[in-house]
């Protein structure tokens, strides 16, 4: 270390936007291996990945040092499926209270990019929440919301989990088309049931209009989930969850996710929803690039036990669960960090192996893989630091530090 700077503890680390700093003394993890060494940035974005302790860098008078000792330093998490956080439903919550929640899984949980997501309501109120995430989305700095995943109301009842069943439809082209106009460049992401009626029609809109097509809450056979995918259908949502499950003569939808590797599909690895061998079993079914961890984190994330709400419906947090007042569960209280260490100990692979999940692999999904989802020079500057407990030391959205309030 040069005399002509002091390095600062990744503790202690805050600067302003637009600041250059370099992190180093950590483990980097890059899509070429994980090695020691540092990420320097500049202007938001990253300038250098490096192995060792350039000296020439270190030495710079204008520079931050900050000494990630005993740290991993990986790419920001993407989260295509959340649904609020710190008492915040996103599909009731004001512009101020979506930046909350953000922030919170932000700060907490090394998110830095994410879909908030609504769940199937009155198209009215579907509309609202679409534009409040909107207002949101321009209002917050740092971790950036990258538009609307909308999970439903076109699902299948007989799947609909915690869905209230008075507000599922079927995707009637007059309804898909003022849903894709109302909430236009807002909606990335819809997840309906391919078996539907009318379903077929919308998947071939809806992905013409490049909007990403999800299945989920389905009773689709392997050929229903076939035919989807031959007109758009590219995705699904927490695989195992609330779809027709497998059997050797009728493998179902679940099936279909399994073996299809032309659909990427979402895991939640909370420990609750999924039993480890079937965690194993997915990342040993799904190829590498096709894997996706999600939180599908309700508003009971953050908060100690007691109530929130999904939408319409009471949510009871209790013993680290999340459920509906009849006991059926609901979606999960977990955030991104603890989805990647969930993953690592159910599937027994590496952090190395496992963090594409929760990084390159939903950017690819959105097609934002060119500026996201890993520590290369000339991307976002989205980075987190973890200990070795997977807990989040410092968040770093697009060169801004967030920390825990």
């Amino acid at each position: 270390m040069s005399n002509n700077n002091q390095s600062i503890s990744v503790h202690n680390f805050e600067h302003r936007r637009d600041q250059s700093f370099i992190l180093y003394n950590g483990t980097v993890y890059t899509p070429w291996g994980k090695f020691h060494g540092g990420v320097t940035v500049r202007k938001g974005k990253i300038d250098a990945v490096f192995k060792g302790e350039p000296a020439d860098m270190l030495a710079a008078k204008s520079e931050i040092l900050v000494n990630c000792y005993e740290k991993s330093i990986v790419p920001g998490f993407i989260d295509l499926h959340v649904h609020g956080s710190k008492g915040f439903d996103f599909t009731l919550a004001s512009t101020e209270e979506i930046t909350r929640a953000v922030s919170f899984q932000a700060a907490t949980g090394g998110t830095t990019a994410l879909l908030p997501t609504i769940v199937s309501a009155p198209l009215n109120t579907i509309k609202r929440a679409s534009e409040k995430i909107k207002q949101a989305r321009i209002k917050i700095s740092g971790p950036q919301i990258l538009g609307v995943h909308l999970e439903g109301p076109f699902l299948n009842p007989w799947y609909k989990g915690a869905h209230s069943e008075e507000y599922l439809r079927h995707p009637e082209p007059k309804l898909i088309e003022d849903l894709a106009a109302s909430l236009g460049e807002e909606l990335s992401m819809i997840t309906l049931s391919p078996e539907l009626p009318y379903a077929i029609e919308a998947i071939s809109y809806l992905s013409r209009q490049g909007i990403i097509v999800a299945l989920g809450h389905s009773g689709a056979t392997l050929e229903e989930v076939q035919k989807a995918v031959d007109c758009g259908l590219s995705h699904a949502v927490h695989t195992y969850s609330t779809m027709r499950r497998f059997h050797h003569r009728s493998p179902g939808a679940l099936g279909a996710v399994l073996t299809m590797d032309e659909i990427s599909a979402e895991i939640v690895a909370d420990g609750v929803h999924i039993d480890p061998a079937a965690v194993k079993l997915f990342f040993r079914a799904k190829p590498p690039g096709q894997a996706i961890l999600v939180t599908d984190a309700l508003a009971v994330c953050g908060l100690t036990d007691g109530e929130c709400m999904l939408g319409d419906k009471k949510i009871i947090k209790r013993a680290g669960k999340a459920f509906l007042e009849n006991g059926t569960l609901a979606g999960s209280i977990i955030t991104m960090n603890l989805a990647v260490a969930g993953a690592v100990k159910m599937s027994s692979l590496s952090l190395e192996k496992i963090l594409p999940a929760a990084t390159i692999n939903p950017a690819r999904v959105l097609g934002l893989d060119n500026c996201k989802g890993s520590l290369e020079k000339g991307k976002d500057a989205d980075i987190v630091i973890l200990d070795d407990d997977y807990r989040v030391i410092s968040t770093i959205c697009r060169g801004k530090v967030f920390r825990h309030s």
